[in-house]
Formats: structure tokens, C-alpha cells, sequence
């Protein structure tokens, strides 16, 4: 049986500084190391673009960067996944009724979890799932007492 033909491999070249260079230099097995370190930052999923590919805003500037940075990641209450806070800008995401509840109660739910969670009818308070009231005005305590 003959021997399995090796993928062929590429050289890729880039430019680094001097000092980067001869850190480089002193690894025993530089290209294995460069190797795992590309494989591992493309591994990374960004928080601006979910890994798309494609960042807002066209580019990925510092004020965005930093914005990001100020802004950590929120828990779904409920699935538990880890997402990028979303926008709260005054006045900027007033319409979606998934972003006033977490500005308003603080209760984080992921696009796919919002959809199954019942809301207070009057104040939009996420509130433990009714049971038999399709259609039906459901309202919080808070609402039924003012």
C-alpha cells in the first residue's frame, strides 16, 4: 500500500519587530508555536461580530474597543449563555421590548429565551411562565396592587 501523499503546506511571510523576532528566534519550534497561536486567536469568537466576520460600524476602532471593554459580558436568566451587553444608550433601543427589560429589571434573556417568557401586560416585568392564560392580560404584583 503506498504512503498517504502529505498535504501540501504554504509559506507565509509577515514582518515583525526586532525584538519579537528574536523571541521568536530562541523557541525551539517557532512555526509550531506561530501555527497554535494563529489557530487559537481565529478560534477566538468576537464579541463585536458573534463571528461573523463582519464587525459593526465597519471597522473595529479603539473608542469601540473600549466601549466593548466597559460593557461585559450579561448571563441569559434564562439558558445561562454568556452574551456581549447589549446597547443602553438612552433612546436608542426604546422599541425592543427584550432590551427595556433588561434596562428596566435588569433580567437579561437571550433572543431565543425571550420568546418563551410571559411579561407583565401593564410594566413589561419578565415574570414565571402562566400557565392556561394565552391572550389573557397578565400582570405583576406591582401592577395589581397600584
Amino acid at each position: 500500500m503506498p504512503p498517504k501523499p502529505r498535504p501540501a503546506k504554504q509559506i507565509v511571510a509577515f514582518k515583525v519587530e526586532p525584538e519579537l523576532a528574536s523571541m521568536l528566534d530562541a523557541m525551539p519550534n517557532k512555526s509550531e508555536f506561530i501555527r497554535a497561536a494563529i489557530h487559537a486567536r481565529l478560534a477566538t469568537v468576537c464579541p463585536l461580530c458573534r463571528g461573523t466576520g463582519v464587525a459593526p460600524y465597519g471597522a473595529v476602532t479603539d473608542d469601540l474597543t473600549k466601549l466593548v471593554q466597559q460593557h461585559p459580558l450579561v448571563v441569559c436568566s434564562g439558558c445561562g449563555t454568556r452574551e456581549p451587553r447589549p446597547c443602553h444608550t438612552p433612546g436608542h433601543c426604546e422599541s425592543d421590548a427584550r432590551l427595556n427589560t433588561f434596562e428596566r429589571f435588569g433580567s437579561y434573556y437571550c433572543d431565543a429565551c425571550f420568546g418563551s417568557i410571559t411579561t407583565c401586560s401593564d410594566c413589561g416585568r419578565p415574570l414565571v411562565k402562566a400557565r392556561g392564560q394565552k391572550g389573557a392580560k397578565i400582570r405583576c404584583e406591582a401592577c395589581k396592587a397600584a
